[in-house]
């Protein structure tokens, strides 16, 4: 058998693979985004108005290793006879999520869920919301998809959701 049969196979194994040997420009940097996001989460936990935290740090009793940030957008006042809904709950709610960047990732008008069955912050954060309550919640990545991400979601993605509590559909104990 001639060498010369394996020439062109040659050739187009190396014009397939050569350019994976050099640097790809759409490769997404993890650790510049993971301390862009950090940096966020740092900056509204310092963010005051008049010397009083604009956020107010929530950490579940459930899991004390995460802490979800809230920042109230109605009179609390007005809500604090209002139900608020257990773990286990069906509830309503209307949300916008976006990311650090300020982009819309995923919005909805009429989102039923189970609390409990959501990322942690999210969780966090409407069990500690009455009916009709509008908050900003700002997870930590590991509050969030974690260091896996999503589908659209990178990894150490700080997750930014604009929540209403609508109403409890269904309030179930377990």
């Amino acid at each position: 058998m001639k060498i010369s049969k394996f020439i062109p196979i040659i050739l187009i194994s190396v014009i397939l693979i050569l350019p994976s040997c050099f640097g790809d420009s759409d490769v997404f940097d993890y650790t510049a985004w993971l301390n862009r996001n950090l940096e966020y989460i740092n900056n509204l936990e310092k963010e005051t108005e008049g010397g009083i935290p604009v956020y107010d740090k929530i950490t579940p009793d459930w899991d004390s290793s995460i802490y979800v940030l809230v920042k109230w957008h109605n009179d609390r006042a007005e809500t604090t006879n209002l139900v608020t809904p257990l773990s286990t709950s069906t509830i309503l709610v209307k949300y916008t999520l976006t990311n650090v960047d300020g982009d819309t990732l995923d919005s909805s008008d009429s989102f039923q869920c189970v609390p409990n069955q959501l990322v942690t912050g999210f969780w966090a954060a409407v069990t500690n919301m009455h009916v009709n309550d509008t908050v900003t919640a700002v997870m930590p990545y590991y509050a969030g998809y974690g260091v896996s991400g999503s589908t659209a979601i990178p990894p150490y993605s700080t997750l930014i959701f604009g929540i209403r509590l609508d109403s409890i559909v269904k309030l179930v104990a377990k």
